[in-house]
């Protein structure tokens, strides 16, 4: 089943990152988006960004999880901060 997972793993990284048609690149570009050499995994973005704002939340999710797994793999040497609310109310 591990062999399955890479392999299928690989196809997809492969198909994904094929460039796109001058058409389909052409059709991105009607639609507004101007993009430096669109591969599939642009289409693939798109497409989901457009359901997105569409209002699916499926998709917003899946949007939101994608930027924050890019914003891990590049620390920005910020510290999270944590609020702790320890003013307790003298009157309970």
């Amino acid at each position: 089943m591990r062999e399955n997972d890479k392999l299928l793993y690989k196809t997809l990284k492969t198909l994904l990152n094929e460039k796109l048609s001058p058409q389909e690149a052409q059709s991105l570009r009607e639609e507004g988006f101007e993009i430096k050499n669109p591969t599939r995994k642009t289409a693939v973005m798109v497409a989901l960004y457009k359901k997105a704002s569409a209002g699916d939340l499926s998709a917003i999710k899946e949007l939101r999880s994608i930027v924050s797994e890019k914003n891990i793999d590049k620390p920005t040497g910020e510290k999270a901060v944590m609020i702790i609310d320890d003013i307790r109310n003298k009157d309970v």
